[in-house]
């Protein structure tokens, strides 16, 4: 759905050139996998449990973010460790449950970190919403032959769903998510990522009824804190700046 969207509403078309260069290859083949692998995970596990494993992506970006050019932020490492720590509490109680589902989930968090870098230079050379739309070409291909096995029914409530997930939830996601990238850098984002599992074990239990342990609920503080870390070092740079500026 968010693959014809941008599609249909690109004036330019799709582009060969730009489509076959290894940085839109590369990371579109690895959104398939990130897709493919975190839902396949939360069908075999707590989605709360899921989530702050995917989430590993983020920190492990981080520490690889330098091979994008960026230089170290020490607050943004800081930050990373914090959140890495609390997907660690995650592991200890993922033994006892489901082995197998943790290493599910965390081929889609080691998907996510290689996205972050390998689009970061993508993003050099194309526009935002360009990039997330051969992204999503090529997951369409990859997931298209998911459907000659799969059982599903089609309502009018389910087809709303699946229009707002790829247009909203997708499509611009992303493209917020590129256009951050390119201005406050991969650190910065993917600690602020990191509210994103927070949110997801809250509605978790508000919407499924799936009860938060003990691990998730420090997990999600240890979050909170690094990116109130990073929030606030961004603050006091940026106040920085602004004073030199003034001066």
């Amino acid at each position: 759905m968010s693959a014809l969207f941008f599609y249909a509403i690109n004036r330019k078309g799709l582009k060969l050139r730009e489509f076959f260069r290894w940085p839109v290859l590369v990371s579109g083949v690895l959104l398939g996998i990130n897709w493919i692998s975190f839902f396949y995970a939360v069908d075999i596990m707590p989605v709360s449990m899921a989530v702050v494993i995917y989430y590993s992506g983020p920190a492990i970006a981080i520490y690889l973010s330098f091979i994008a050019g960026e230089r170290p932020n020490r607050m943004a490492m800081i930050g990373g460790s914090f959140s890495f720590a609390a997907t660690a509490l995650m592991f200890l109680q993922s033994v006892n449950l489901s082995l197998y589902g943790f290493a599910v989930a965390m081929i889609s968090g080691l998907s996510y970190a290689m996205i972050a870098i390998i689009s970061r230079k993508a993003v050099d050379r194309l526009r935002s919403s360009d990039l997330v739309m051969y992204q999503t070409l090529i997951v369409l291909i990859m997931t298209a032959p998911f459907l000659a096995f799969m059982r599903f029914h089609l309502t009018y409530v389910n087809v709303a769903l699946i229009i707002f997930a790829g247009v909203f939830q997708t499509g611009l996601a992303l493209i917020l998510w590129y256009d951050s990238q390119r201005r406050i850098g991969i650190q910065t984002v993917s600690v602020l990522s990191y509210l994103d599992p927070v949110f997801a074990v809250i509605f978790a239990f508000l919407i499924l009824g799936q009860k938060p342990t003990i691990l998730a609920v420090i997990s999600v503080s240890m979050i909170l804190a690094s990116g109130s870390i990073v929030s606030y070092s961004n603050i006091r740079a940026l106040r920085k700046l602004g004073e030199k500026t003034v001066i």
